[in-house]
């Protein structure tokens, strides 16, 4: 899953907005080579887990009912499709006792060539699948990253970063329960969605 550009926005925006001031307010009234003892600011820091964010939201669980229901459709059509070449095959193969040679050979090679220009078509129908979850969760994470940060501020938090970059945590830090609960009041499961999928 692609890694959102709100994340490394909000620790920039920290960065920013805590370090300036303190900087600024510690050098009033020092003198050159006199020591400057200023306290760090505290980041607050919270965790999300980026992947249950989306699968476990409203939208996510529609998004991967829309794609359960194509599949199955897709499945279908296929048993369809091979049931109708398998068909078309035996005749074919019967039928070659009694075709002139050259006959034969022209009914076989345009066989192959339906039979090749169905399995693309099916195969273009299923990539259609990865496409659409894509392009739905690039939809899903630009419609989170304003309520990210509210939940964030919500919080009491500056920075926000993806639970696997965590190695050693304590209990508290992970945001990602009220952040699904927030996504699911705010944007709903999404839909209609602007990329129909449309499989088969």
């Amino acid at each position: 899953m692609m890694r959102p550009d709100w994340v490394l926005a909000c620790i920039g925006a920290a960065g920013i907005q805590l370090a300036a001031p303190a900087f600024g307010q510690g050098m009033q009234g020092l003198s050159l080579g006199q020591s400057l003892d200023v306290a760090a600011p505290i980041l607050q820091l919270r965790t999300l887990d980026e992947e249950r964010l989306f699968r476990a939201s409203s939208f996510g669980l529609r998004v991967a009912a829309d794609i359960d229901s194509a599949s199955r459709a897709l499945e279908a059509e296929n048993e369809d499709l091979l049931e109708q070449l398998t068909t078309r095959e035996l005749e074919l193969t019967e039928a070659r006792a009694t075709m002139p040679p050259a006959q034969f050979r022209a009914e076989a090679e345009a066989f192959d060539l339906e039979a090749e220009t169905i399995r693309r078509a099916q195969a273009e129908k299923r990539q259609r699948l990865s496409i659409y979850e894509d392009a739905e969760q690039r939809r899903f994470f630009q419609l989170a990253a304003p309520v990210l940060q509210q939940v964030l501020a919500n919080e009491g938090a500056q920075v926000l970063i993806d639970s696997r970059a965590v190695i050693i945590g304590v209990t508290g830090m992970d945001m990602t329960d009220p952040a699904i609960a927030a996504l699911d009041d705010a944007i709903g499961d999404g839909a209609p969605s602007p990329n129909p999928l449309r499989v088969p």
